[in-house]
């Protein structure tokens, strides 16, 4: 599945001092009596950042995250307009960090909501462009009716209102690890798109991308990637043994009796429906006339298959005739 995200995330579950930002430092224990005044002093400040403005809070400063940080405290707030989200933060942000640092904190989530909704206002949306359903897999994608190049553009918009919004170094904090994301689905939506390459080697190039793909990252696309391994294995094994085994040893044994079921069913289905064209060639090849022959068939539909079924064959004999 090739996905590029740009929407809100509610995975998290963590407090309101959490969503904001970086945990705030402790305080080391004191035990000796002898401890001096500045060392006592020393202990109580933050220990990622000693700030100069006589405030026992940390100091807030950019880092890869607060994007998501961000995000969450959105979603924790889902309901509340836009000036109530910014207020909300406002007052957190002063409890959590000194002053001046809590309002550049506060800048800063003020110019990212006004972003979201400026994004929701163009034409930059684009998380759904590249979204595969579930019951494809990487290598059934046809991406009808998406264009490349609209693709693109899209992505250079969305790049050129962010730093309408904020400026570079933001921007690195803010949108780099997405941005890396949004250009490996480009590349392979490249790949899916390229007609000088075989089906197979669009399958190659794309999951030997997938695969070299982070741990974090290569988590979204686990189930395709697990999908693509099972059907090498059925295709490596004809016996339904040697398939529940191989998937067995890799998945365990609940997976595999789940796919040697679904097998198996799919099997029966196949064979209902050679005899059915088997049937239909003998009714062909008798010399009756259209009417009887028509009947014929049509008796044979109504006493071996359900009315659901009779549809899901009439669109494999059309499909295949």
């Amino acid at each position: 599945m090739l996905v590029i995200s740009i929407s809100i995330s509610g995975n998290s579950d963590t407090s309101d001092g959490e969503h904001l930002g970086k945990p705030q430092a402790t305080a080391a224990a004191i035990t000796s009596k002898d401890a001096t005044a500045t060392e006592i002093k020393k202990a109580v400040q933050p220990v990622k950042k000693v700030n100069s403005h006589a405030s026992a809070l940390p100091v807030f400063t950019l880092y890869f995250g607060v994007k998501d940080s961000f995000d969450r405290f959105i979603f924790a707030n889902e309901g509340a307009s836009e000036n109530e989200v910014k207020a909300l933060f406002t007052v957190n942000a002063t409890n959590m960090y000194e002053p001046r640092s809590a309002t550049y904190a506060a800048d800063v989530f003020t110019r990212y909501v006004e972003y979201k909704v400026a994004l929701a206002n163009t034409d930059a949306e684009i998380d759904k462009v590249l979204t595969v359903s579930n019951e494809s897999t990487v290598t059934d994608i046809t991406y009808a009716g998406i264009s490349l190049s609209d693709v693109e553009q899209k992505l250079v918009t969305r790049d050129t209102l962010r730093l309408s919004y904020f400026s570079q170094e933001e921007y690195e904090y803010l949108f780099s690890a997405d941005a890396a994301i949004d250009a490996r689905a480009l590349a392979r939506l490249a790949i899916a798109q390229d007609r000088e390459l075989s089906r197979e080697q669009k399958r190659n190039e794309i999951f030997g991308q997938l695969n070299a793909l982070d741990k974090q990252e290569k988590a979204a696309f686990q189930p395709t990637l697990d999908m693509e391994k099972i059907n090498q294995i059925k295709q490596r094994y004809a016996d339904s043994e040697s398939r529940y085994q191989a998937i067995a040893a890799e998945f365990g044994h609940q997976v595999a009796e789940r796919f040697s079921v679904l097998w198996e069913a799919q099997a029966l289905w196949q064979q209902r429906i050679d005899a059915y064209r088997k049937y239909q060639q003998h009714i062909s090849a008798s010399g009756m006339i259209e009417d009887a022959r028509q009947d014929a068939l049509s008796t044979y539909r109504h006493t071996h298959f359900s009315n659901t079924e009779q549809k899901r064959l009439r669109v494999l004999v059309d499909t295949n005739s």
